[in-house]
């Protein structure tokens, strides 16, 4: 009887400890959603401004300038450091479900919590997405700042 009761507060304890933990975790898992959210709202409208590459491209080799040939290696960078930002996009755990439609011809890739990142400690996730939200809005700043150049 009394390894019983041992046994059951022992349990108990363990569930309580878990769920505390949880519960503490839920800010930080919370903000990784946010920054998660508003890295996609800025990739959709990268992916629009990319998607003219070619259009910008034509125009800048009718210019046969070394500034026009400059500036479209920075086209090609950009959807380059664009593509791997996107391949390296980790859905935090807990994401509510959402489209992963772009329009006609797009596929959204990232990676969704795989078995290594679902168990990474909230306070990293959160970190990984504040980053990956830095990256793309660092992508975004210099896409505007070449096809500003361009036009």
């Amino acid at each position: 009887m009394l390894i019983r009761l041992i046994s059951g507060f022992f349990l108990l304890s363990c569930l309580t400890a878990c769920g505390s933990k949880s519960d503490a975790d839920q800010p930080l898992r919370d903000e990784a959603i946010r920054y998660h959210t508003e890295a996609n709202e800025i990739q959709q409208a990268v992916e629009l401004k990319l998607d003219q590459l070619d259009s910008l491209k034509t125009v800048l080799a009718s210019r046969k300038t070394s500034q026009s040939q400059a500036l479209s290696q920075s086209l090609d960078s950009l959807k380059t450091a664009f593509e791997a930002w996107e391949e390296n996009l980790i859905e935090p755990p807990g994401m509510p479900a959402h489209s992963h439609e772009h329009g006609e011809g797009h596929e959204h890739h990232h990676n969704h919590s795989d078995g290594t990142m679902k168990d990474l400690p909230a306070d990293q996730m959160r970190d990984l997405q504040k980053e990956l939200l830095n990256n793309i809005r660092q992508i975004q700043q210099r896409t505007e700042q070449v096809m500003a150049q361009v036009k």
